[in-house]
């Protein structure tokens, strides 16, 4: 639970620094980390294709294929020794979220999810399978949905996620969401 509200949080940071940076050049060197715990916003980095770019997920080795035309922001929210990765998705008005898991399997994870009674009120899984989940939450008599993928790449696991306050607006867009943690592989193409 405490993953999610911290995605959650920082998207709205995310969100406030875009626009702070509106028409100005907002890309920052590749290659470096920020420093334990602190936050970096930067852009994306070489195209993929006419229609996609790749994205460094920096400072977890991996990087993800999103669609040219996104602003893709990325944002180091890394904590103590947990890293994690946040990506502006504004075709669906929420982001992407990577990290490496506290929970050490998929079932724990879902089981978090199921016990928010706060932040995202665990109303129903809409899927329900055993690498990917979409939940159901209602706040203030409002609809929302979050998509869950567990990755392994490497031989190691990552949690790849929606994130903003609201959600999904619908149980689709969790498709996008999939896509893109279905695009996720080691920075640089490596293995």
């Amino acid at each position: 639970m405490k993953h999610v509200r911290i995605a959650s949080l920082s998207l709205v940071v995310l969100a406030l620094v875009a626009c702070s940076k509106e028409g100005k050049d907002d890309a920052k060197p590749e290659g470096k980390a920020a420093p334990t715990g602190a936050s970096t916003v930067t852009g994306a980095t070489q195209p993929a294709t006419a229609t996609t770019k790749k994205v460094s997920l920096a400072p977890l080795p991996l990087e993800v294929v999103m669609p040219a035309s996104e602003a893709a922001l990325t944002m180091d929210k890394t904590m103590d020794d947990h890293k994690s990765v946040g990506v502006s998705y504004d075709e669906i008005n929420a982001g992407l979220n990577v990290s490496e898991p506290r929970e050490k399997s998929f079932a724990d994870v879902k089981k978090s999810i199921k016990g928010d009674t706060v932040m995202f009120p665990f109303k129903k899984w809409v899927k329900d399978e055993p690498t990917r989940a979409v939940a159901e939450f209602a706040v203030d008599g409002k609809t929302g949905y979050l998509a869950y993928a567990w990755k392994e790449i490497g031989g190691k696991p990552y949690l790849c996620q929606s994130s903003g306050l609201a959600g999904l607006k619908t149980p689709a867009e969790a498709d996008k969401i999939f896509a893109l943690c279905d695009s996720l592989a080691p920075a640089g193409g490596g293995k």
